[in-house]
């Protein structure tokens, strides 16, 4: 049984919320493993680039990415993605590309349950939203 990790979450990991560590040590209890997803490393690595490529920070995403499954982008994904983000376009809900690819992918490798603040991730159909 898989918690997605989204950036949000892996972000104020990084950066010691203790929160966060609550979240994981409480998720971790109930029986979870971590994954997160391309789409999230991406966003990561995106921050990182953003300050400046400092090495340390570089070191701890790629650390922190190296101890969990980082699933990754596949045609079945990206078909649910977009059935995702263009469902709630038309809506008058949507939600960004990012978030949508990084809901599709979990559901795609059989996890529902996205670890994040965003409450955007309550209008996407199939998964469910931890807070931390």
């Amino acid at each position: 049984m898989f918690a997605c990790l989204d950036s949000s979450f892996l972000i104020d990991f990084l950066r010691g919320d203790d929160n966060t560590r609550v979240a994981y040590v409480r998720l971790k209890t109930e029986g979870f493993s971590f994954a997160t997803t391309t789409i999230n490393a991406f966003e990561l690595f995106r921050g990182v680039d953003k300050r400046g490529r400092i090495k340390a920070e570089e070191e701890a995403v790629r650390r922190l990415l190296s101890r969990i499954v980082v699933w990754n982008l596949d045609m079945k994904a990206a078909e649910r993605g977009s059935r995702i983000y263009t469902d709630l376009e038309k809506g008058g809900t949507p939600v960004g590309v990012n978030d949508c690819l990084t809901a599709a992918i979990a559901i795609s490798n059989g996890c529902q349950r996205i670890v994040s603040q965003d409450t955007h991730f309550d209008r996407i159909p199939g998964v469910e939203r931890t807070s931390y």
